[in-house]
């Protein structure tokens, strides 16, 4: 009689962004520093760039609890922030803000004396702007990158998304994993979401045969 499969509940996993689970290798070290080290910016403005879930939302959250920073959304008015005030603006390049208004914020932060985090894909003199005097402030912001991953970060980032789903996995599946996973934080998230689904689903734990179907279905690397 073949064991039935449990259908696995689509349950929001809470992960930590507390800044001592920030991982910190050389994929992200300029990044981190640059956080580190606020009252040394060169200007009020500053920028942490990388690709989707390469770890922006969670330095910059750390960073905003450590700092006492507030996030800019539309509950903020731009008119009432504090002299002083730290923002931290997410992915700034997909907001929809107009160019009026952003060169607004910029310049009011500057006035106040505060610091202003944005986050993004794109670094700031990439973005699609069409206000002259807004292009040029961009084009002078500073810029940290966040990498890919090296194998540094990859092994610990693993470790990091089966704990935040309470998962317990041999370090030898996280070895055998590292080598054959495509080599990006997304994929990488991806496939811990998906191996977990199997696992829950076959009621099974995780293994290097679970974890060869998984690599399999996704098109992992051949080794």
């Amino acid at each position: 009689m073949t064991a039935a499969r449990q259908i696995p509940f689509d349950l929001e996993i809470a992960p930590s962004y507390a800044m001592r689970d920030f991982i910190v290798s050389d994929s992200n070290a300029e990044a981190f520093s640059l956080l580190d080290n606020i009252d040394e910016w060169p200007s009020h403005v500053a920028a942490v760039v990388g690709a989707k879930a390469s770890g922006k939302s969670h330095l910059s959250q750390a960073w905003a609890h450590e700092v006492g920073a507030v996030f800019f959304g539309e509950d903020i008015v731009i008119s009432e922030l504090p002299a002083g005030s730290v923002i931290v603006f997410e992915d700034a390049d997909k907001a929809g803000l107009d160019d009026d208004t952003f060169f607004h914020l910029f310049n009011w932060i500057k006035e106040i004396g505060a610091k202003l985090l944005i986050t993004s894909e794109l670094e700031p003199n990439r973005w699609n702007v069409g206000l002259p005097d807004l292009k040029s402030r961009l084009a002078t912001i500073p810029v940290a990158n966040i990498k890919e991953p090296d194998d540094e970060l990859l092994m610990v980032l693993l470790i990091k998304l089966f704990s935040d789903r309470q998962l317990q996995v041999d370090m030898n599946v996280i070895r055998y994993i590292l080598p054959r996973i495509e080599r990006s934080f997304q994929a990488v998230m991806a496939f811990v979401e998906e191996l977990d689904s199997m696992a829950l689903a076959d009621k099974r734990k995780i293994t290097k045969t679970l974890a060869k179907q998984c690599l399999d279905k996704r098109g992992g690397v051949e080794m």
